[in-house]
């Protein structure tokens, strides 16, 4: 039986050198997308709907799920996610640097590393 993958803790991302540049496009992407995303969620407005103290009390709890800033909320959740891409652009930056400044633009040497 095949073992569970864990997608806690640090993970590894093996990328070639010609593959980074789209990685980066990729990643890059994601991270403007989940940064619209948690802007959106910041400023959610979660209204007592029928001005009743059931709603006022679902509100509440809806809220603290939403944006609540408990770890477990949807805000925190995306923060997190966002955190993780942000890491995973500055870490390929980094490593697209450093080949830029070993072979230089010459990008068809790139590829030539398995």
């Amino acid at each position: 039986m095949p073992k569970e993958p864990t997608y806690t803790g640090t993970q590894q991302l093996r990328i070639e050198p010609s593959a980074i540049p789209g990685a980066l496009a990729a990643f890059r992407e994601a991270y403007d997308r989940v940064t619209r995303k948690v802007s959106e969620l910041g400023g959610l407005p979660i209204t007592r709907w029928a001005g009743d103290p059931v709603s006022a009390e679902t509100a509440k709890l809806f809220g603290d799920r939403t944006n609540g800033g408990g770890a477990d909320s949807a805000l925190e959740c995306l923060l997190g996610y966002q955190r993780q891409l942000e890491n995973a652009i500055d870490s390929l930056e980094r490593t697209e640097q450093a080949y830029l400044e070993t072979e230089g633009t010459n990008t068809e040497r790139w590829g030539n590393y398995a």
